[in-house]
């Protein structure tokens, strides 16, 4: 019997399981894949999230200070600061580096481990996981969900009635952009309604265009790369575009009698940009501490597994509630509406009153998303979109900065 199972090998999962080998836990990590953290990401991490847990220097493609937004009608602004703000990385080579720290604290990893049923009782856990054909059954004392976007096991572990209905389809493409420096990020109708688009450049001429509309990604994807394309940006599209779920709400319960849910599985994601990789290191070691400390109490119940629900809330639950808001409120707006948002906030006042502010920080949105929401011209241009606009604007100011 091992006393943690991790399901998962993501983030996530690597981090609770480096976590808790190091407290001296005997730890198992399932994943069903053969190759760890090649799930579909764009890469990108915040300054705070490097510093935090630092990537080798070989896994970062490049630093960014800046980036370009590129309006409905085309109009382009670049928004820039003297030191970079994020990193590109080789997301499956950083998240596998987690993974290796694990393997070397005493973590075991079973790969190709597909796990199919869940066993959770008042006196232990197990899972039933299928490798080579053949099922497995391992037992536990606590269990950890990793496996990321909609698992299914969720509902297994009764923390989940069905399907999610608060996600974004991310869909992206690797690209032969050998000019492109910087990353863009495009809006409009046309290119996604609702949303967002982006290329974003990694190494040797390399880059990845993508776009996370709600549900449907429809042929907005073919019109983005034409686009650019079009431009002279992308001179080839190499491979096949691939898509993937991306939450945007947690869920009301992360926590129960001898499990946690870590991750994009427990929809701790940013909902402004669907960005996932910090949040879910987050958590993965909050929940290593709080499994830690279920241990030393040897109590395993729901009750004192709901501080992990507690610390992540406290650590970024603001974050998620306000990032929620602030995408609802931006899925309203037209294309008109869009463009007036965009030259006001990108204006010399507006702008260096925010980007200069001692909170800017691309990790944390909700400072820089409150503080543009009260400032008075940007008040006025939000006033100005009509009652659509007004429900989600007056959640947000009602938030306390």
């Amino acid at each position: 019997m091992h006393d943690v199972i991790v399901i998962g090998a993501g983030p996530a999962g690597n981090m609770a399981a480096l976590r808790l080998a190091e407290a001296g836990l005997d730890v198992a990590v399932l994943d069903w894949r053969a190759d760890i953290g090649d799930k579909l990401c764009t890469g990108i991490i915040g300054r705070e999230c490097a510093a935090k847990f630092p990537p080798d220097p070989a896994y970062v493609y490049r630093a960014a200070n800046a980036a370009a937004i590129v309006s409905p009608s085309g109009r382009r602004y670049r928004v820039a600061k003297s030191e970079p703000q994020a990193y590109i990385v080789d997301r499956v080579a950083y998240v596998n580096s987690f993974a290796v720290k694990a393997r070397e604290a005493g973590a075991h990893y079973l790969l190709e481990h597909r796990v199919t049923s869940l066993d959770i009782r008042k006196d232990g856990a197990g899972v039933v996981a299928t490798f080579n054909g053949r099922e497995r059954t391992l037992k536990a004392k606590m269990l950890v969900i990793a496996g990321g976007f909609g698992s299914p096991l969720l509902r297994m572990a009764g923390l989940s009635s069905g399907k999610p209905e608060d996600y974004m389809i991310g869909c992206q493409a690797v690209v032969d952009a050998p000019e492109l420096q910087e990353t863009e990020v495009f809006v409009g109708e046309k290119i996604v309604p609702n949303s967002f688009g982006w290329i974003v450049p990694l190494k040797e001429g390399k880059a990845l265009v993508g776009m996370a509309p709600r549900k449907q990604v429809g042929g907005h994807m073919d019109i983005l790369l034409e686009t650019l394309k079009s431009k002279g940006v992308v001179k080839s599209v190499i491979g096949q575009t691939q898509t993937w779920g991306i939450p945007i709400r947690p869920l009301p319960k992360t926590y129960g009698t001898r499990v946690l849910v870590v991750g994009d599985s427990a929809g701790l994601v940013k909902p402004t940009t669907g960005g996932g990789i910090y949040y879910a290191l987050l958590s993965g070691e909050l929940a290593a501490q709080t499994i830690a400390e279920a241990f030393e109490a040897d109590n395993f119940s729901s009750r004192q597994l709901a501080r992990y629900e507690k610390a992540w809330k406290g650590v970024f639950g603001r974050e998620l509630r306000v990032g929620y808001y602030a995408r609802l409120l931006f899925e309203t707006l037209n294309d008109k509406q869009l463009e007036s948002l965009l030259e006001e906030f990108l204006s010399e006042g507006v702008l260096n009153e925010v980007m200069n502010a001692p909170d800017f920080s691309f990790d944390w949105h909700s400072n820089v998303i409150l503080k543009v929401l009260r400032h008075t011209n940007m008040r006025k241009v939000i006033r100005s979109f009509g009652p659509a606009v007004a429900p989600f604007a007056a959640r947000l100011l009602r938030t306390r900065a």
